[in-house]
């Protein structure tokens, strides 16, 4: 009677751990996108860096070299080097004129930090007339090639 009372345990108890163990579920590992500034999209960049460029005509106004070195560096880590990363990325090709164009802005955007260091005001009004010169190229070189116009209203 012993043993027939421990089989029959033994039994229930195998049944109800086998019960209780589920089939695991099988998970599907699905590889995660993550966004980095460069792959940002270049009208969203460009929109950032327009912003910046107000920020930084009002310090270079006002002559506020701390907010310049600032939005300077804000551009030059935006847009400054991967503008054509991120329209070669959009078109597949890129043209020599947007890598002298892309030179154009990051000589500007260093000859206005230095002015900004240096506190020359006239200079700096000079670097940035010239900063703006080479976006405004950019943006005409751009237009010209794209099906649309670059859209910059937030």
């Amino acid at each position: 009677m012993k043993s027939s009372l421990i089989i029959l345990v033994l039994i229930i108890g195998t049944l109800i751990v086998i019960a209780s163990c589920k089939k695991p579920e099988e998970v599907k590992i699905e590889n995660a996108i993550v966004y980095t500034p460069l792959q940002d999209d270049l009208a969203r960049s460009m929109k950032k860096a327009s912003l910046v460029m107000r920020r930084l005509f009002k310090a270079v106004k006002n002559n506020d070299w701390v907010e310049i070195d600032m939005w300077t560096q804000e551009l030059k880590d935006g847009i400054g080097f991967t503008c054509i990363t991120q329209y070669m990325r959009e078109k597949n090709d890129i043209s020599l004129r947007f890598i002298m164009l892309s030179n154009q802005f990051n000589s500007a955007i260093n000859k206005l930090t230095l002015a900004s260091k240096k506190h020359y005001s006239e200079r700096a009004k000079l670097e940035f007339n010239n900063l703006v010169y080479s976006c405004d190229a950019c943006h005409d070189s751009f237009n010209k090639d794209a099906e649309g116009k670059l859209d910059f209203s937030e």
